[in-house]
């Protein structure tokens, strides 16, 4: 085992004095890496071997903050898993350098662990190890990395909020690309929800949505969002740009004929043909009631439009469900597609959801994909299109525009990859009249 880190003696100098916390149930492994740690220029300010100790006197009122704990998983008086818990829960937890005996597979689950309560995680190993192997992984970690309170959540957008932004037509979509894989041909564009409150603050998807959701405006918020997707899905196709674009929609919002009447009067309105828009609906949705998702999937198929199934490997869904909707696009979720170069794990769902979606004869998209190593995931796995940072963050309408007219061809090219070949020519620009 090795580490790409820096070594003690190439860190920075002049840097604060770092504070670390052992927490190992072996008494003498836990000295060996205390003694790593302070001959690498750590303070180590705390060594135990239990876990209430531990929470006792990192809570002491006044004490220095602790920097990294470095923790095993097993103690005499609890686990680990506890021990990430309750860590959670303290105003500046320190960041977490797991090293344990355990499997593999149970220390990644505690190192997941701890990300989803949103503590740091500094790094991981499998004991045995060297302890200075240890002290140089984390040779790079900076005092204070993790002593950042966590910051109050906004408060709720109220109704009146809300009713603001509907009437003088504030929400906007923020358009993301999608790239065909063979090509490198952006074919089109995720519509992510965005607005501006009182204070001038970007408002994000998740504060706004479940307001919306809460106060029953998130039908009139969708239909928003449509009329300005179609509005730039037609302008790209009269450029000669041949562009599609998604919207999301609540399952809440399928079930009602009178609001999938009104979304054919947007595409209508907008002068184009429904199938250059794709309504896209969470795995969570779609497995929620079977006999009205497979209605309310078939009348949207059947009124002209593109359905795909977002934040797939989420919801745990049925293999029979799916085979029995009409999709025509599968999204894997980018909790798959982070760092999946470095999980074998993740490399075998990415695959299997990929040939999963090919067998079913639907377009598979990678979301999230934010580096080259990521990409070379998608690709081997067989994902037909990618979407993420490593393409484009979401923006703007305008800006998603001027950002395609740049673009030679509509093609993208990533760091370290060959040039893209030749397209074989864009789709047929097709407009109808508004019949």
């Amino acid at each position: 085992m090795r580490s790409m880190l820096p070594r003690p003696e190439e860190a920075t100098p002049d840097l604060p004095p770092r504070r670390a916390w052992v927490v190992i149930h072996g008494r003498s492994s836990a000295r060996a890496v205390a003694l790593a740690l302070e001959l690498a220029g750590w303070q180590v300010a705390g060594l135990s071997h239990c876990m209430e100790d531990t929470l006792q006197r990192l809570n002491v009122e006044g004490a220095p903050p602790i920097d990294v704990l470095v923790c095993g998983l097993h103690f005499s008086d609890g686990d680990g898993f506890q021990l990430i818990r309750r860590l959670a829960k303290m105003g500046h937890p320190p960041a977490l350098f797991v090293a344990s005996r355990q499997q593999r597979a149970v220390i990644k689950a505690a190192v997941a662990l701890a990300e989803a309560f949103g503590l740091t995680v500094a790094g991981w190993a499998e004991q045995p190890v060297e302890p200075d192997w240890i002290s140089r992984s984390l040779a790079s970690f900076e005092a204070g990395q993790a002593r950042v309170r966590r910051r109050a959540p906004p408060p709720d957008l109220s109704l009146g909020d809300l009713r603001a932004l509907l009437d003088q037509d504030l929400i906007e979509p923020w358009m993301q690309p999608k790239v065909r894989l063979s090509s490198g041909e952006v074919v089109g564009f995720e519509a992510l929800m965005r607005a501006h409150d009182a204070s001038g603050s970007l408002v994000m998807p998740d504060r706004l949505i479940h307001a919306l959701l809460r106060h029953r405006l998130l039908d009139e918020a969708t239909l928003c969002m449509a009329r300005k997707t179609v509005a730039f899905v037609t302008t790209c196709l009269r450029e000669g740009m041949a562009i599609s674009a998604s919207i999301n929609v609540s399952m809440s919002s399928l079930s009602q004929v009178e609001f999938c009447r009104k979304l054919v009067e947007v595409v209508q309105q907008g002068e184009v043909d429904p199938g250059w828009i794709t309504i896209e609906i969470t795995e969570t949705d779609a497995m929620s009631d079977l006999p009205a998702v497979i209605e309310n999937s078939a009348r949207i198929r059947m009124l002209g439009f593109n359905l795909s199934i977002d934040d797939f490997g989420t919801g745990y869904s049925s293999m029979f469900q799916l085979s029995h909707l009409p999709f025509s696009e599968l999204k894997i979720e980018r909790m798959f597609i982070a760092s999946a170069d470095e999980d074998s794990g993740k490399q075998a769902i990415v695959r299997t959801c990929a040939q999963l979606g090919a067998s079913l004869g639907l377009h598979v998209v990678a979301e999230g994909v934010e580096t080259p190593e990521e990409l070379d995931v998608a690709r081997a796995s067989g994902c037909s299109e990618v979407q993420g940072y490593l393409v484009a963050r979401p923006m703007p309408a305008e800006l998603a525009l001027q950002w395609l007219r740049n673009l030679d061809q509509l093609q993208v090219r990533w760091p370290g990859s060959p040039a893209p070949e030749p397209a074989l020519g864009p789709a047929p620009a097709v407009i109808r009249s508004g019949a």
